[in-house]
């Protein structure tokens, strides 16, 4: 009995050891990730070097690298972080299935509505994000948190017959990335010498995507038409 009574104390401790490891980990992951936007902000993202994202952390070379090899990987991180909070919005607007069918067009503008508001309510984040976008070399999947919902979007309006289908859905979600990705950084460039913002974002973004979906829907076919 008392074997079996140490073996579960002997088990729990070392559970509580792994979840103080993990916990005290994720406490160092934001602090670094919280130095490097500091940094990012102050300095440039190109300007910034991982060792002053170590100093500013306080923490040792090789605790960063262990954390992240790159700082491409520390953008990674704030650009799946806000991946994140855009499907959770996502998920909830739609009630998790059990709201009617939601016209594709008008989830497209939902998305572009959404996003606005996610690169509004942190500007500090949206300049970064901008600023490595223009440094590093990625593909329109990687631009922002938009691609593959953009994707889905379409291809949901592709087959209720709401948009042609001369053109993918990956194409379309493309240019709908392209024209996010460039209207974004006309708007949020000037801020970053703190000159206020050249036009409002969410006009904007809206009338470039009921460009795409006029054409988009001008080349659809009528459910009830013959293929």
């Amino acid at each position: 009995m008392m074997r079996e009574m140490d073996n579960v104390t002997g088990s729990t401790q070392v559970a509580s050891a792994a979840d103080r490891r993990a916990r005290q980990r994720e406490r160092t992951r934001r602090r670094i990730l919280e130095a490097a936007l500091e940094l990012f902000c102050s300095r440039g993202y190109a300007s910034t070097t991982m060792d002053d994202i170590a100093d500013r952390a306080d923490i040792a070379r090789r605790t960063l690298f262990n954390h992240f090899p790159a700082k491409q990987a520390i953008l990674a991180a704030w650009r799946a972080e806000r991946q994140a909070q855009l499907t959770a919005i996502l998920a909830r607007a739609a009630g998790q299935g059990s709201a009617p069918q939601v016209p594709a067009a008008d989830l497209l503008r939902r998305q572009f509505a959404l996003l606005a508001q996610l690169s509004e309510s942190d500007i500090p984040l949206t300049i970064v994000l901008v600023q490595g976008r223009m440094t590093e070399i990625t593909d329109a999947r990687e631009l922002f948190p938009s691609f593959e919902p953009l994707q889905a979007a379409v291809r949901l309006g592709q087959d209720q017959a709401e948009f042609s289908t001369s053109v993918s859905a990956g194409t379309v979600a493309e240019v709908l990335s392209s024209c996010f990705a460039d209207t974004i950084s006309r708007w949020i460039l000037p801020q970053i010498t703190r000159q206020p913002a050249p036009f409002e974002l969410g006009p904007a973004l809206s009338a470039k995507l009921e460009l795409v979906l006029n054409g988009l829907a001008a080349g659809a076919q009528s459910p009830s038409a013959p293929h």
